[in-house]
Parts: structure tokens; C-alpha cells; sequence
């Protein structure tokens, strides 16, 4: 799965927007998109794969499969 900057995902458990802004050693750091959020997310390209995979989140946009 080809993951990269500016990938948008939606988690459907808190209903918020996230976006890959870049990377921190070899995991994906992800800034919400609301503007009252400011708490970033880091996750390994596993571990989003499997968020992925349960429906947890949804791809939106920019995401080559």
C-alpha cells in the first residue's frame, strides 16, 4: 500500500479528518484537519493498514492502492 504526504483518512469512531503531513523515524505522523483538534497521530504503515482493513478508517482522498 503506497501511503504518502497529503493522504487524507476520516476515523469513523471519533468522526474526525485526518491528513499524512509527514514522517517520524519510520512511522506516518497525521494532523487532524479540524480546527479545534490539535492532536497529531502517529501510527506505522502496519498499524494503518489494519485500520484500514476493520473499517476504523476510510480513505478519502490522494491514496494509490
Amino acid at each position: 500500500m503506497k501511503i504518502q504526504k497529503g493522504d487524507q483518512f476520516y476515523a469513523t469512531y471519533s468522526k474526525q479528518r485526518y491528513v499524512i503531513v509527514g514522517k517520524w523515524g519510520g512511522s506516518l505522523v497525521l494532523a487532524p484537519t479540524a480546527k479545534d483538534n490539535d492532536e497529531c497521530l502517529i501510527y506505522s504503515l502496519g498499524e494503518i493498514e489494519e485500520l484500514l482493513n476493520t473499517l476504523t478508517w476510510v480513505r478519502e482522498t490522494g491514496c494509490d492502492q
